[in-house]
């Protein structure tokens, strides 16, 4: 038949962290900047309604066709209005396989931190700065859209550490992300105690909460003249030596993500008479395609296969877990998962000049790594 979930929600998200003086003023041998305490609270009211009818049941080649439909209101205390939706289809031409898709429209505001975190000076890497040095990589009209002077030129310090300033900070005007997802997969179940599935997705997010890399804001301010507004040269020309020296780097709403691959799964138990049973599961994904565009109008840039200061965590092309366990008659259970993570690249092997750059031999590649871990229960 068909069923339907609705209701309301009232959700506050409150957070208060409290830093001392040492660290609030930044005077930690390493600590880079300072850790500014940050305080805020957000409230939101909500209503849902999700429905599932069957269209056709029983019938030759349509054992089952049904649809699914689901909506929500969220209105925030920030001023913030987001409407999320999604439909979905399953048909299963007989009982032993299903086929399935779906659109999702979905929407994240931004929380506490995002909103309220306090400004204050952090640290990010670089090669080096172009326009430091006595022989500059840029030319002094390049370098002068960063503030240099032609004085300074030729005679600025460069970062021993390689490590410059950028301001780090909340942004209370923040819009919420929104995704539009597609999936289409398949469910094979040919007995009870085996079935498969595979899903192919695609997936956007546009208006993405994040900084603008500093690194980037000054290449492009460099090559282009864009963003060169968020760029502090100190006194003596530099991006590291004083506080005033810094880029800006608070939390905005900035380019778009795409993500796209292919999920499989399995599950197999096989009983074992008097010895209980061995249950199979797998999960693995393939990635074909992670993509940034860290701002509007510029190219994005790949990082399937890649990580990296830019790229962030591993994002292998292929990983999946392998889960074993066993379920005795004497209410002991052990099972053993097998993690594997593939192999990856450093991004600035990547042919995109937005990654590309100079890389140790010994950083090019990161191995693929497993892991397994074992369990047991009484």
């Amino acid at each position: 038949g068909v069923a339907f979930a609705f209701g309301l929600e009232r959700r506050t998200e409150k957070l208060n962290l409290e830093t001392d003086t040492a660290f609030s003023t930044g005077d930690l041998f390493g600590q880079g900047g300072p850790t500014i305490g940050v305080a805020g609270q957000t409230t939101s009211n909500e209503y849902f309604l999700e429905a599932r009818a069957p269209l056709i049941e029983g019938r030759p080649m349509a054992h089952l066709l049904s649809v699914n439909a689901s909506y929500r209101n969220s209105d925030y205390s920030t001023g913030i209005k987001t409407d999320t939706y999604g439909l979905g289809l399953e048909w299963a031409p007989i009982r032993e396989a299903r086929f399935r898709g779906s659109y999702q429209r979905a929407a994240r505001a931004a929380n506490v931190i995002e909103l309220f975190r306090a400004q204050g000076i952090a640290l990010y890497d670089n090669d080096a700065d172009p326009c430091a040095g006595a022989t500059p990589t840029a030319t002094l009209a390049q370098c002068a859209r960063t503030g240099v002077t032609a004085a300074q030129y030729g005679t600025i310090l460069d970062s021993p550490a390689g490590q410059y300033n950028y301001l780090q900070g909340g942004n209370p005007k923040l819009k919420a992300e929104e995704s539009d997802s597609y999936t289409l997969g398949a469910v094979f179940t040919p007995s009870n105690n085996f079935n498969a599935t595979i899903d192919v997705f695609r997936m956007s997010v546009d208006k993405v909460i994040d900084i603008l890399p500093p690194n980037i804001t000054l290449q492009q301010c460099i090559t282009t003249g864009q963003f060169c507004n968020l760029i502090n040269r100190d006194r003596l020309g530099t991006l590291w030596a004083t506080p005033a020296a810094f880029i800006v780097g608070t939390n905005d709403n900035l380019g778009k993500r795409t993500t796209s691959g292919v999920d499989l799964g399995a599950n197999y138990m096989v009983r074992l008479q008097n010895y209980g049973s061995l249950m199979f599961n797998f999960l693995g994904t393939f990635l074909k395609e992670f993509k940034n565009q860290p701002i509007p109008g510029l190219p994005d840039y790949d990082c399937a296969g890649l990580h990296g200061g830019t790229c962030g965590a591993p994002a292998p092309e292929w990983r999946h877990k392998l889960r074993a366990t066993w379920s005795t008659p004497w209410k002991v259970d052990v099972a053993l998962t097998w993690r594997y993570i593939g192999s990856v690249d450093h991004e600035r092997t990547s042919s995109n000049p937005q990654l590309n750059g100079a890389v140790f031999e010994a950083d090019k590649t990161l191995g693929a790594r497993d892991y397994f871990d074992l369990y047991a229960s009484w």
